[in-house]
């Protein structure tokens, strides 16, 4: 799951949504959401987290459930 959140952070959000058109719908370029430095580690600090907690979740029932 941490892996999946850096690969969510550095390729989807960082290079795909960032700097490509590929997200660019005509008529709506003013409409692009602008994300403050702030925000943005907001989402990296709860992301990762967020991801640890789920994982351990995981782990615990998952350790639960073969005893």
């Amino acid at each position: 799951l941490s892996v999946m959140n850096l690969m969510d952070r550095f390729l989807i959000d960082g290079y795909w949504v960032g700097h490509t058109n590929a997200w660019t719908i005509p008529g709506t370029e003013d409409l692009k959401p602008y994300i403050t430095a702030k925000d943005k580690q907001k989402k990296w600090l709860f992301g990762t987290v967020g991801m640890a907690v789920i994982a351990m979740v995981l782990a615990a029932m998952m350790t639960i459930f073969t005893h």
